[in-house]
């Protein structure tokens, strides 16, 4: 079979439709593939978004608490204060990056921890 008589087969081959049919359905398949794939993206952006979202209000929480603790006498030790200075910048950080998020709860207790520790050092309570 010579070179004309090749490439006249494929030709034919190529333009028939059950050859275009199936080139289409790879291209869908593809299609269908990047759909799914950019839903996956979406979804694990919210789940992250949501977790991000929690350890938020789990901060807060521990906010919260732990001005009580303090008001109420409660003793700490310097590696609580430390684990609870860090959950006030993780909170500060994320609503300053989400300013949709409610805040105004904890801006007076954080500045009251920072306060009691600066005092606890100076004192030499810690």
């Amino acid at each position: 079979m010579g070179n004309v008589e090749a490439l006249t087969i494929v030709l034919g081959f190529l333009g028939s439709g059950a050859v275009l049919g199936f080139i289409q359905y790879l291209i869908t398949r593809k299609d269908s593939k990047n759909d799914k794939t950019e839903e996956i993206i979406s979804k694990i952006d919210i789940l992250g978004n949501k977790i991000d979202e929690n350890q938020a209000k789990l901060c807060r929480t521990h906010i919260l608490r732990f001005t009580s603790e303090l008001q109420r006498g409660i003793h700490h030790p310097s590696e609580y204060f430390r684990q609870q200075i860090e959950d006030c910048d993780i909170y500060e950080a994320y609503c300053k990056e989400h300013p949709e998020f409610k805040n105004g709860y904890t801006e007076i207790s954080s500045q009251y921890i920072r306060d009691t520790y600066k005092k606890l050092l100076e004192e030499k309570k810690l």
